[in-house]
């Protein structure tokens, strides 16, 4: 089986090692055990932020990276340990306060949160407070092809505190991508870091899909 798959399970029914960020830097390095990216795009009100990044949940940082692009903002927190080392370095959204990612929240109207769940099903689940948002999302993604559903309760980011909802407007979208839809946007399903440079058709597709909901939000 994939190692993703096994080291996913495991962070499904593992409590968070730190309870927030000030916590996790006391203890883990920044540049060995972890990262932080951040690239402003000015004039954008619109985040692309994947606070699990790296080695955390898979796939995550390479997504919101894509989906911003060179026209909106884009923030991770990646894990740079190896394999299921990595699930040390999450802190549960509604208590993510990286003061990097919290400050670009603050000047943001809205905002895409990146996540992965264990799941050997490909879909995506899609919460969060931003209800007109999610459902131009939701739709988007359906029509390009793939399977999408309401967050389950775990997973639904309703919590006014969680990361992906504290910009300006009090409500943003939390995509929870499961492990198979994410191994699939990478070459032969391979999501170790050497290979998630090579992305598929299937990930351009999903991210133009993503991006298009939000063109439509706008119109």
């Amino acid at each position: 089986m994939n190692t993703a798959l096994l080291n996913e399970a495991d962070l499904a029914t593992t409590r968070d090692t730190y309870d927030n960020f000030a916590e996790l830097a006391a203890h883990e390095t920044e540049g060995v055990a972890w990262a932080r990216e951040l690239r402003p795009a000015p004039g954008s009100d619109l985040a692309h932020i994947a606070v699990h990044g790296g080695g955390i949940e898979v796939g995550t940082t390479e997504a919101a990276n894509a989906a911003a692009g060179d026209s909106h903002n884009y923030y991770s927190f990646r894990g740079k340990k190896k394999a299921s080392s990595n699930r040390d370095l999450h802190v549960t959204s509604s208590h993510f306060d990286e003061p990097r990612c919290v400050a670009l929240q603050h000047s943001m109207v809205r905002t895409v949160s990146w996540h992965g769940f264990h799941s050997t099903q490909k879909i995506t689940e899609v919460g969060g407070l931003d209800d007109q948002f999610k459902m131009w999302v939701k739709r988007s993604l359906q029509h390009a092809g793939f399977a999408v559903t309401d967050a389950a309760v775990e997973r639904a980011g309703r919590n006014p505190q969680n990361i992906c909802n504290r910009n300006l407007s009090g409500y943003g979208v939390q995509l929870e991508l499961s492990t198979a839809q994410r191994a699939a946007f990478f070459r032969n399903g391979d999501m170790s870091a050497s290979n998630r440079q090579h992305t598929t058709e299937e990930f351009t597709h999903y991210i133009e899909a993503v991006q298009l909901a939000y063109r439509r939000l706008r119109a």
